[in-house]
């Protein structure tokens, strides 16, 4: 497959907590939803540009994990050529915590 747009770029698994607030240093507070995303700016600008009809394909890799096969999964879905896309040996897959509250968000990357 040929492909006329070619990102390379991260894939990123967001683990994404949402609470009222954000917590103080030290401070532990009940959050009311949590979800998974499959994120990272690379594979995000590979996904819009297929989604706008371009023919895109993307370098990158993912770990080895549960999550590597879903995202290499998910980008299929999304009409992403994954040829490029390898499974790293003995590795995880990146992720982000991401925590939004009322006021805003804060990222922890990992």
């Amino acid at each position: 497959m040929t492909s006329n747009i070619v990102v390379v770029g991260s894939c990123m698994i967001d683990f994404v907590s949402y609470a009222p607030r954000l917590p103080i240093a030290g401070e532990t507070i009940h959050g009311d939803k949590f979800v998974t995303n499959f994120g990272g700016k690379g594979a995000n600008q590979c996904v819009a540009a297929a989604k706008l009809g371009g023919n895109t394909a993307l370098i990158a890799k993912v770990g080895d994990d549960v999550w590597g096969a879903k995202y290499i999964d998910n980008l299929i879905k999304q009409g992403v050529n994954t040829e490029y896309v390898k499974i790293a040996p003995n590795s995880s897959s990146g992720i982000a915590q991401i925590n939004v509250s009322n006021s805003g968000c804060f990222n922890n990357y990992f």
